[in-house]
Order: structure tokens, then C-alpha cells, then sequence
């Protein structure tokens, strides 16, 4: 299929998809509201002369939410102004094939402490990867010169000891995870390093190399060439610099009821306003108001304003003064998180008792799949690829194809994504940065300017890029933004 042919077949399935909310992602407040309505807060009158709000939050994702939470509890009047039909941000819950699935953001552990923290605050429940999840043995094959191959005994202990090899440097780059200035000297000695450029480093065996550079791909969401070494190393680093804890971070505890249930809680708690289907077109300071204009053309009076978008979608809104070039810049030059994820039904009992990974480097269409959900007549499998131009997510064949590539046995039923790279709110996936990004754009982000707060996880310490990273981000911007009015 040629790429034109391709592009228009997946957004037109994508724009379809993009409708389909789902039981689980549809509710705003534990079902209070339809789609395109918006959710009545608490009723009281804003503390601040001549505005209808003491706080606007811009981006109902989980910096958004926290923040508007957190400000109410605070005792400002809050609005949620989120563009899209839904909150969760890139966080989806959605169904598929009889399971609920995340169509983005997933994964959370205790050692992401500001999640786990709301995690018991609300008493949520989880679930593990696979479902059901049993201790059981699990078949490993690896894209290794064009072909699967089943990695032997002494092949995999190879492999573990390349990946610690790959990431030995971490524990001095990353020796505080919360606290990049406490090594800035050590990281900015590998800022330019991509992903790619550490294994010139290394005498790896080319199976080896195959198996990290696909975590590496995963990791990054982005061809390893793309990736910044130093930001691979920080998610080695936050779990605790081994294997188990940082495979167990990543990937095996997910919300029982979805990621929207955190959300709900959250709104539930706090009681913001929240207007869905609001995109925001500019923001103007005007001494001690900020005045936010919809793209309906109303105009919102606040105190002050949270802007808790994604940074790629940053240019969307018009800022006057305007924002600092460097912002402009980085989200205008994008992040590199730009792959895809995408939930694969096959058919029958998955043979065996075990469960199944496949992994491929950075030429493969998937880096990572792996078993997702076990049924008696039918198994989930997710995947994971750097490049959303060689695979189309939405074409059954294509993917019955790549998965024909791990393992030949499996006939794929259907298959279901997101295209977050086609999404007009997010331009992309997680923030993952470029090679050179620390020490150009580090110290620009999140700076306040005013009364015009920056709380976007995709930016800030630890877990960024993570829900977690998002809920610590909106906390914070909360904070500061109390500091602010008082």
C-alpha cells in the first residue's frame, strides 16, 4: 500500500476509533456527564475581583486533574478546559475483545510514589500483566538476522549482562532520580549521546545488541537513534538500577477499573468545573487576570492559569507575552516519543501453559509483544514499535504479518490502537527527549511566568513521562499556584 493510501486508510479508521470512548472512558465523574457537556463543580464564587475564576486549568490529563483538585481543596474556584471529548489526556481506557485496555498510558509501581499515593488515598485496584497473571515460564524469541530465533540458556544470561553493561553508567548519572543538577556535569558528558551511540561503546554479540536495542526502542518509544542515552539510563535508574524491579516498574501492575478510575476519583474529590470539548486558542496576561479565550470565543477571566497541554500541541495556543522562544522551539522540534502501541486478538487457547515475548531492534515494525490477556478460546497480545510508518495498526493483514514474524503459529482475529501521533492534542506519545536536550531546553522548562503556571508531565523529575510524573507535575503547579494568590 502506498504511504498515501496508507495515511488516508488509518485516519479515517482513527477519527472512527477516536469516537468510540467506550463504558470505561466515556464517564467523567463516575458517568455524571455525556460527551461534548460539562461537569458542574462545587458551587461557590471566585476569591479574586473581576474574575470568573480564581484557577483555569488548561489539559484534563492527570497533571490537569491533579491540579484542579488540588486547587479547589485549596479553596480556589476551578475550571478543567480540556479539548477533547474526554479526560484522561494520553490515557485512554477503552475496551476491546471482552478486556479493558489502555490505549495509552498503563503501568504503574511502587516505586512511582506520587501514583501509589493516590493509589491508596482512593483504595483503587489493580490487576497484573498478564491477566490472569501466574508465575509461569515464558518463551522468548528474538529478531536475529531477519529470523525468530529462541535465545539459548548461555544466550540469556548474555543478554542480562548486556543490558547491565548498557546501563552501568546510570547509577552516576541518574544518583538522585528527583535531582538532575545533583550529576548536571555527568549528564551533560553524554547530553549528545543518543540511544544508538552507547553501543559503539560495547562488545556486544549482535543477538545481544538486538534484544537492548529493542528496550532501548521500547523505552524511548523511538528508533534508538533518536532516544537520549542519558534519558534511557533515567528510567534504569528510578526503580532501582536491576532487571526484576525495572521490568515490574514498566509493565506489570495496571488500575483494575482502568486509568479513567483514577481520573473519576480525582474529579469526584475535588469538585472542578470541568468543560470537555474546550480547546483553548489564547492566553493573555493582563496584570492581575489572565483572560482565556476558547475556541468558541468566549472569554474566561482567571486568577491565575495552570497549562498542563502536552508539549508538543504547545504552539496551538497564543500566548501574549509571548512564551519563551526556547519553549517554542523545543515543542515546534517535538519530542521524540513517536511510536506506536497497538492490542493484537488471536485466535484460540494460547498452546502451553506459558507466556510469549517477542522483541526486535529498531529496524522492526514492533520492538516489543508480549502477552497481554489469556482466554480459553483466544489470547490478547500488545505491542510496542518505534516507527509508526512501518506498521498501520488498523490493517489487519500488516499486523498478522509482523506477528507471523515471532511466531508463525498465531492467527490474528483483529486488532485495535490509538494514533497518538495523528491525535491534533497530542502530536506524539510520552515525552521521551533528543540527544542535546537537557542542556538546551532543561532550564526552560516548567518556569512560571506571572500568573501563567506550567504543570505538564512530560517535563519536571523523576517518573516525567509517566502518569506519575504527570500527577507530580499538576501537585506541584497546584502548589506554586496557591503560593501565588494566597
Amino acid at each position: 500500500m502506498a504511504t498515501n493510501e496508507r495515511d488516508g486508510v488509518s485516519r479515517r479508521k482513527f477519527i472512527r476509533n477516536a469516537g468510540v470512548v467506550g463504558a470505561a472512558g466515556a464517564a467523567v465523574a463516575a458517568g455524571a456527564v455525556s460527551l461534548g457537556t460539562a461537569v458542574a463543580g462545587e458551587k461557590r464564587g471566585a476569591k479574586n475581583v473581576d474574575c470568573d475564576y480564581d484557577v483555569v486549568v488548561i489539559g484534563g490529563g492527570f497533571a490537569g486533574v491533579t491540579a484542579a483538585r488540588d486547587s479547589m481543596k485549596n479553596g480556589y474556584k476551578t475550571l478543567v478546559l480540556e479539548a477533547r471529548n474526554r479526560l484522561g489526556g494520553r490515557t485512554f481506557s477503552s475496551e476491546f475483545a471482552g478486556h479493558k485496555v489502555e490505549l495509552g498510558g498503563t503501568w504503574i509501581h511502587w516505586t512511582q510514589p506520587f501514583v501509589w499515593a493516590e493509589v491508596q488515598r482512593y483504595g483503587l485496584k489493580l490487576k497484573e500483566t498478564p491477566e490472569p497473571f501466574v508465575e509461569e515460564q515464558q518463551t522468548v524469541r528474538i529478531i536475529h538476522e531477519g529470523k525468530a530465533v529462541e535465545p539459548k540458556l548461555e544466550e540469556l544470561i548474555g543478554i542480562s549482562k548486556a543490558i547491565k553493561e548498557y546501563f552501568a553508567h546510570a547509577p552516576k548519572l541518574w544518583e538522585r532520580p528527583y535531582d538532575a543538577k545533583h550529576s548536571w556535569k555527568e549528564l551533560l558528558a553524554v547530553d549528545a549521546m543518543s540511544g544508538a551511540d552507547r553501543f559503539a561503546q560495547l562488545k556486544l554479540t549482535p543477538l545481544e545488541r538486538s534484544f537492548v536495542d529493542a528496550y532501548v526502542s521500547g523505552i524511548a518509544h523511538t528508533t534508538s537513534d533518536r532516544a537520549s542515552y542519558a534519558d534511557v539510563a533515567r528510567w534504569w535508574s528510578l526503580p532501582g538500577w536491576n532487571m526484576t524491579a525495572f521490568v515490574d516498574a514498566i509493565g506489570r501492575y495496571s488500575f483494575k477499573d482502568g486509568t479513567i478510575s483514577l481520573i473519576n476519583a480525582m474529579v469526584d474529590d475535588g469538585k472542578p468545573e470541568v468543560r470537555l470539548s474546550t480547546p483553548v486558542t489564547k492566553v493573555e496576561e493582563q496584570g492581575k487576570r489572565v483572560l482565556i479565550t476558547t475556541q468558541g470565543g468566549e472569554t474566561i477571566k482567571a486568577a491565575a492559569v495552570i497549562v498542563a497541554v502536552p508539549m508538543n500541541v504547545l504552539p496551538r495556543i497564543a500566548f501574549t507575552p509571548a512564551l519563551d522562544p526556547k519553549l517554542v522551539e523545543a515543542a515546534k522540534e517535538k519530542h521524540s516519543g513517536s511510536g506506536i502501541k497497538v492490542f493484537i486478538r488471536t485466535k484460540g487457547k494460547l498452546p502451553g501453559d506459558g507466556k510469549r515475548i517477542g522483541v526486535g531492534g529498531s529496524e522492526h515494525p514492533l520492538n516489543i509483544l508480549a502477552t497481554y490477556a489469556k482466554a480459553e478460546d483466544h489470547t490478547i497480545f500488545v505491542g510496542f514499535g518505534a516507527d509508526p510508518d512501518k506498521l498501520d495498526i488498523q490493517d489487519r493483514d500488516a499486523v498478522q504479518a509482523v506477528v507471523s514474524s515471532f511466531y508463525p503459529d498465531l492467527e490474528v482475529e483483529e486488532c485495535y490502537g490509538y494514533e497518538w501521533t495523528l491525535d491534533p492534542y497530542a502530536k506524539g506519545t510520552y515525552c521521551s527527549y533528543k540527544p542535546n536536550w537537557l542542556g538546551k531546553y532543561y532550564d526552560h522548562f516548567q518556569k512560571d511566568r506571572g500568573r501563567v503556571i506550567f504543570g505538564q508531565g512530560d517535563h519536571g523529575e523523576g517518573w516525567r513521562g509517566f502518569i506519575d510524573g504527570a500527577i507530580g507535575a499538576g501537585g506541584q503547579a497546584a502548589m506554586r499556584t496557591h503560593k501565588l494568590l494566597g
